[in-house]
């Protein structure tokens, strides 16, 4: 039988694997209502922007990917014989 370090490491997974569960429950749910009242695509828009924003704010997201091509491109353009 292994020996465990600490439980509360056990106990801190459980409840966020509890949290995500909850929150994918709520989100699921709440896309089903509003396609109910107000039709799929609003439905869609609305589960699907915070997604995206969220990944876009992220370190290593959408705004720097793109900030890191725009500085490599102003980089190329300034080299000589470009």
């Amino acid at each position: 039988m292994q020996h465990r370090g600490s439980g509360s490491s056990d106990r801190e997974g459980d409840s966020q694997a509890l949290a995500v569960t909850l929150a994918l429950l709520l989100l699921t749910g709440g896309v089903l209502m509003l396609d109910a009242v107000a039709g799929p695509y609003v439905a869609f828009a609305a589960a699907a922007v915070p997604i995206v924003a969220a990944y876009a704010a992220r370190p290593a997201g959408l705004l720097c990917t793109l900030a890191v091509r725009r500085a490599v491109r102003r980089l190329i353009r300034s080299l000589p014989g470009s």
